[in-house]
């Protein structure tokens, strides 16, 4: 039975973040829209009369993708409630995926601590390479995470190549834990 509540919680789950996607692509296209017509010269009423339409058709059809987010109603919580029922009773039975389980959750619950330090680190470097922050902070932020700074540092280039790994290194972490997440589901669903 949890199986099939399983994969039907999951189709819903996977539509929810479908409509969630298209929805903040038409939120972005609605704030775009309001700034053309902001933009657009009083005088000019045929590029008043343009953006107002475009502005009018993007509130259609989030007003329509709102209700379908509705009719889906909080499908990923269920989801995930699901998942974590059953991975609880992998866990705590003989069986050989519980082991794998654990071990899963345990890599995801270091990610969880180390990308956002990682995260800081790049925020700081990017704000220290726009001159909105100081490279003291980047620099204690850097070396929190183990890396060496030299002094080369308050040279732009250096903290450029520095902001360059950190953002690689946020990549790497965030493709780690849509793989574990994606194995932990595979195992949870296998």
């Amino acid at each position: 039975m949890i199986d099939e509540d399983l994969r039907t919680a999951r189709q819903r789950a996977h539509r929810w973040e479908k409509l969630h996607r298209r929805r903040a692509a038409i939120a972005g296209l609605v704030c775009e829209a309001r700034r053309k017509l902001d933009a657009a010269a009083v005088w000019d009423q045929e590029q008043v009369a343009v953006e107002e339409t475009r502005l009018g058709s993007y509130r259609a059809v989030l007003a329509t993708l709102d209700e379908e987010l509705a009719e889906v109603g909080p499908a990923r919580d269920l989801y995930e409630e699901l998942l974590a029922r059953e991975e609880r009773r992998l866990a705590a039975s003989a069986d050989p995926r519980g082991a794998e389980l654990l071990e899963i959750a345990r890599l995801l619950a270091e990610l969880e601590v180390e990308l956002p330090a990682w995260e800081r680190a790049r925020s700081a470097g990017r704000a220290a390479l726009r001159g909105q922050g100081a490279v003291g902070e980047f620099v204690r932020t850097v070396e929190a995470l183990g890396m060496t700074m030299d002094g080369v540092v308050q040279e732009a280039g250096a903290v450029r190549g520095v902001v360059e790994r950190l953002e690689e290194r946020c990549r790497e972490l965030g493709r780690l834990r849509r793989r574990l997440r994606a194995r932990r589901e595979e195992v949870l669903l296998g």
